[in-house]
């Protein structure tokens, strides 16, 4: 155990150290700068400029966050209108101040888990689907319209996981909110067929599992930033003093070297601000129906900072499970969620969007946390996807048809955001699909069911 604590310890504070270390590769010797005079140095521009390729040429990951939500949307109230982003509908208003920063997917279905002879009720099969592109296998798992089993294929997040995650300390984690209840409810990932990869919904578990036994030694960082300062602050001033000697045609190469030395800084200072071990609090209990707002927050809050301290790079997030029963006192609804997804009353449909708007909300603070944290020329939200799925499309109806699918994050630039597209009933494993072509993996032709993937979805590139 000791040895295994330590691994990954090593792995943290070694991740640390990549970060910090790529910053100021350029320059390792106070010494190299000592040798050049004035005219030395005007030689040497191809120098000069290599070094500042390398002192701007900071790898940024791409990150993978997948959101579940459950017993569907109220479609009305959900999608905007197709084409650029203008007045969002109600359910999406909290996410006004990034309107230019999602994409809403309509008209994307699960025609993987569609049919009478796949195993499972509605609410079984949505989740078994969303980020596999399968069904669910034969199984003993009761309830209404079952039995069945657990789902036949990977996940997406776990494909990414196992083709790119390996470098992190955890190739992925997942995080529930209050998800007990019957299998295969509870379960949105997947590592290959018929093996479920549940959720922790337990903020404290989760915490003693990434961090309590994995916080670097703040003496050895603080330490090792200050170096990494040392060498920059001591660059920084050689250059300064030297550009008055140089020639006035040199001095704006020069110039641009100093620039990416100060973006280097700007990083750093980054680095030691929030790559630290949150703070979960005294504990309680995180299955009473009134903590769920809380448990949410606090579960939220490890998951960004497992990902700012580069712990991982993929990860899920349930809220409840499907078929949820959980009720929102908070926001003056007593009824159970489920319950409340059968009724087409206005009064219940009313609820259902305040319970829905909720949800929005806890995006949008996820959103605005991503979205807080510079890396490279952009944030970390925009060099991520954010896919938040359900596991049907509208609740009174069971219809795994037209799911409310949201995209968030460019993954670097590489989708188009800021506009509904309506792609009138398309497979959701193109979907899942374009997400693996997001992160590079553009050799897949397929993704889950193969009679159920014709290619990426077209159109949400930049």
């Amino acid at each position: 155990m000791m040895h295994r604590l330590g691994s990954k310890k090593l792995a943290y504070q070694q991740g640390i150290a990549r970060r910090a270390a790529a910053l100021t590769s350029a320059v390792t010797r106070r010494s190299f700068l000592s040798k050049f005079s004035a005219g030395a140095l005007a030689l040497s521009l191809p120098v000069w400029r290599n070094l500042e390729a390398q002192a701007q040429t900071i790898p940024v990951p791409k990150r993978f966050f997948g959101i579940f939500t459950p017993n569907g949307t109220v479609t009305d109230q959900f999608f905007p209108a197709q084409g650029p982003h203008g007045t969002l509908p109600a359910i999406l208003q909290p996410l006004d101040a990034f309107k230019s920063q999602f994409m809403t997917l309509k008209g994307v279905q699960m025609d993987s888990t569609i049919g009478d002879s796949k195993p499972g009720g509605p609410h079984m099969k949505g989740p078994g689907a969303m980020l596999t592109g399968g069904w669910l296998l034969e199984g003993s798992f009761t309830g209404a319209g079952g039995p069945a089993g657990y789902a036949n294929r990977v996940s997406v997040d776990q494909y990414l996981a196992q083709q790119l995650g390996q470098d992190s300390a955890f190739p992925s984690l997942e995080f529930g909110v209050d998800i007990q209840g019957q299998e295969p409810l509870r379960v949105i990932s997947y590592r290959g067929p018929n093996q479920p990869n549940p959720a922790i919904d337990d903020p404290w578990v989760m915490f003693d599992r990434v961090f309590a036994n994995l916080t670097p030694d703040n003496t050895n960082r603080d330490q090792l930033l200050a170096e990494r300062r040392s060498v920059l602050d001591y660059v920084s001033g050689e250059l300064t003093t030297l550009e008055t000697q140089l020639p006035a045609d040199d001095r704006p190469r020069l110039e641009a070297h100093l620039s990416g030395i100060r973006s280097v800084e700007h990083q750093l200072d980054n680095l030691n601000r929030v790559c630290m071990a949150p703070t979960v609090g005294t504990k309680v209990d995180p299955y009473a129906k009134e903590n769920y707002p809380a448990i949410g927050q606090l579960q939220m809050d490890l998951m960004f900072q497992a990902h700012v301290c580069d712990l991982t790079r993929i990860s899920t997030f349930m809220w409840s499970n499907a078929d949820s029963w959980q009720y929102f006192p908070w926001i003056g609804v007593d009824e159970e969620h489920h319950a409340l997804s059968h009724l087409i009353d206005d009064a219940s449909q009313a609820k259902l969007v305040t319970i829905n708007t909720w949800y929005s909300q806890q995006m949008a603070y996820l959103l605005t946390k991503l979205d807080g944290v510079p890396e490279g020329d952009s944030t970390l939200l925009n060099n991520s996807v954010v896919l938040w799925g359900n596991e049907i499309g509208v609740g009174d109806t069971h219809t795994h048809q037209n799911i409310p699918w949201l995209l968030a994050g460019t993954a670097g630039g590489y989708f188009s955001t800021g506009r509904s597209i309506d792609f009138g009933g398309q497979p959701h494993n193109n979907l899942l699909l374009s997400v693996l072509h997001a992160f590079g993996l553009e050799s897949e032709t397929t993704f889950g069911a193969p009679e159920n993937c014709t290619g990426p979805l077209v159109g949400l590139t930049a």
